[in-house]
């Protein structure tokens, strides 16, 4: 009786902290607090991480996800809070619901494939890499976003805890979409040079450190180019667009997976929500998104043609319709942000979707010229240089030369360091980094969960069940993320990261446990 009395003042508490966080964050972005507020921000989750169950940590860790920003300090200027917070939430779960007894920990049926992957990294890495410390940081930073991921496929017991756990992931996503809002706004109403700079040595700093607020300050990933205009691009506290734009593509599948599950009056604004999701994915600027939504689409259309679960298509369909209806308006979105900013906005969303197949346009003569030397490599290379060593591949002179100078080199075809170039497609920086072996063990890996997910979702077509409507969503973001990928590497990025591995797990958890959940 004591813990159910317990539970409202716990989920109050998590609310509190969350807010606090926001108030925070925004008061040093904007206000000039002192940064020494991210220490007192870790250790209030430290403490709720130790002294309360495991899985209302993981609700508070995963609202927290769009407020984890670099921890100041003199040694490692981009070390983010999470990668504590994931240590010691791991620790803690693995000690009080383990008793430090790591056989017992559960894993999902595509899990294995993900093993072999990290293991044949850090076996080549060790073998073939040039800088093996940059090999094994990559392989330390996937493992940390791992834990989070570990702990919550064995922490979620029951329906009820997976219908919270989504909402407090929807949550935590409209929070970086409403803030990608935000920036816009901030963007329309100030000079431009004005505003790049500050976000770059204010917001980017706090979120990603010196060394990348740098970067932003002379890079042009934050901007769009289409007839000869330039305008920024939507990316809200991210890196960059790309990456804005994956955390806008996992919101509109998981949120209208949601809508099955929510009163009517939430409902609505549960599909407002939608759509500016939606909305936000078209200002992101973010081609590969765009040309990547074709494969779902395509799915969703073979099973509208057939009529196969008429149900689960009717409900998806929607979001791309949505999406497809802003386009077609954006003439007009062009006009009215025209209208609010103090210089005229000249973005035009169409002639950008339609630069997607001009093989003459500047950035696409960039992206075909890194993927031929990188095929070019991978040929040469059969066995892959590590993670972590990509340079190399675009580096004929390296030989010699150490990590940071290759690293701090200017890359003048991207106007980025070189440590920030990459192959512009997922899969030739795999085989690229871990060769012929690692890109086979990677699309296997891909391949587990399509046909894990299709082969439950087939069994229960039937179903009227939000338990298989989610389990459709992963799916349909799955074939996103891998037609996205084909053309840049953002999914490695960490809150990206995390969100599908969120997304993942649960649907994972789903398929492999429905008639327990069906029970409860």
């Amino acid at each position: 009786m004591q813990k159910i009395k317990f539970l409202p003042k716990l989920r109050l508490l998590i609310i509190i902290f969350t807010a606090w966080q926001y108030f925070s964050v925004l008061g040093m972005a904007m206000l000039h607090w002192s940064n020494s507020l991210v220490w007192l921000n870790l250790g209030i989750l430290l403490a709720f991480i130790l002294l309360c169950p495991v899985y209302e940590s993981l609700l508070l860790l995963i609202l927290s996800i769009p407020f984890s920003v670099v921890i100041p300090n003199s040694h490692f200027d981009s070390l983010p809070m999470w990668r504590i917070l994931y240590l010691a939430l791991f620790a803690v779960w693995l000690a009080r619901d383990k008793k430090f007894k790591i056989w017992e920990i559960k894993f999902l049926p595509w899990d294995k494939y993900l093993a072999a992957f990290i293991g044949l990294g850090f076996v080549l890495v060790l073998a073939f890499a040039r800088f093996k410390a940059e090999g094994l940081k990559q392989i330390f930073f996937w493992l940390n976003v791992y834990l989070l991921y570990v702990v919550l496929i064995n922490t979620l017991k029951s329906k009820q805890q997976i219908y919270e756990t989504i909402r407090y992931a929807v949550w935590s996503l409209a929070i970086i979409v409403t803030l990608g809002f935000a920036q816009l706004f901030g963007y329309l109403f100030t000079n431009l040079d004005t505003f790049w700079v500050y976000w770059a040595a204010n917001i980017t700093k706090l979120y990603y450190g010196t060394g990348f607020a740098g970067v932003a300050m002379f890079s042009n990933s934050w901007f769009s180019y289409a007839n000869g205009a330039r305008e920024l691009r939507m990316f809200s506290i991210m890196p960059d667009s790309q990456s804005f734009a994956y955390i806008c593509l996992i919101a509109l599948c998981v949120g209208t997976a949601l809508t099955r599950s929510v009163f009517v009056h939430i409902r609505k604004w549960l599909w407002s929500g939608i759509r500016f999701a939606g909305l936000a994915l078209i200002l992101s600027g973010t081609r590969a998104v765009w040309v990547g939504m074709l494969a779902p689409l395509a799915a969703i259309s073979a099973a509208n043609y057939k009529n196969y679960q008429p149900h689960l298509v009717k409900k998806f369909l929607w979001p791309f319709i949505i999406v497809f209806l802003l386009f077609i308006a954006s003439p007009l979105i062009n006009k009215g942000l025209a209208l609010m900013q103090v210089r005229k906005f000249q973005e035009n969303f169409l002639s950008r979707a339609a630069s997607i197949y001009n093989l003459n346009e500047t950035s696409n003569q960039g992206r075909i010229k890194i993927w031929e030397e990188s095929s070019y490599f991978a040929v040469t290379h059969p066995w892959g240089i590590g993670f972590g060593n990509f340079l190399v591949s675009f580096s004929p002179d390296s030989q010699g030369k150490s990590y940071g100078e290759l690293a701090n080199r200017l890359n003048t075809r991207y106007n980025l360091p070189g440590k920030d170039v990459s192959a512009h497609s997922l899969y030739l920086q795999v085989l690229v980094e871990t060769g012929v072996l690692g890109l086979i063990i990677f699309m296997l890996f891909w391949g587990s969960v399509v046909k894990h997910l299709w082969e439950f979702i087939k069994h229960y077509r039937s179903q009227h069940d939000f338990l298989v409507y989610f389990a459709a969503q992963a799916l349909l973001m799955v074939l996103w993320v891998m037609a996205a990928a084909i053309f840049d590497i953002t999914l490695f990025n960490d809150k990206v990261l995390m969100f599908f591995l969120i997304n993942l797990g649960i649907a994972g958890l789903i398929s492999t446990r429905y008639r327990e959940y069906e029970e409860d």
